[in-house]
C-alpha cells in the first residue's frame, strides 16, 4: 500500500527535493502574485499613469486585479495537478 505521499504521486521518481520546489514555487505565486498585483495595479497604473490619487475606488479595482490574479494562480496549479497524474498514469501503460 504505501504512505499516502507514494499513493498520490504514484511510482513517480520525484525526489523530496523536487517536491519541496513544487510546492514552495505555487506557494509563493498563490501568495505573492495577488498581494504584488495588488500594490502593482495601486501605484503604478493608478498612481503613476493615469495621475490618480489613492481612493476606494481604486482599491477596490485593485482588489478586483488581486482576486483575478488568485483565481489564475488556482488554475494554473489545478491544471498543473490534474494533468500531471494523466502524464503519470499513461507512462505506466
Amino acid at each position: 500500500m504505501g504512505d499516502l505521499r507514494s499513493q498520490l504521486l504514484g511510482n513517480s521518481d520525484l525526489s523530496d527535493g523536487a517536491v519541496f520546489k513544487t510546492v514552495l514555487f505555487y506557494s509563493v505565486l498563490i501568495l505573492l502574485m495577488p498581494i504584488g498585483s495588488f500594490f502593482a495595479t495601486k501605484m503604478v497604473v493608478f498612481e503613476i499613469v493615469l495621475g490618480q490619487e489613492s481612493s476606494i475606488t481604486t482599491n477596490i479595482i485593485s482588489a478586483i486585479v488581486a482576486v483575478v490574479v488568485l483565481h489564475l494562480a488556482l488554475g494554473l496549479f489545478i491544471y498543473k495537478a490534474y494533468f500531471a497524474g494523466d502524464k503519470k498514469g499513461s507512462k505506466a501503460d
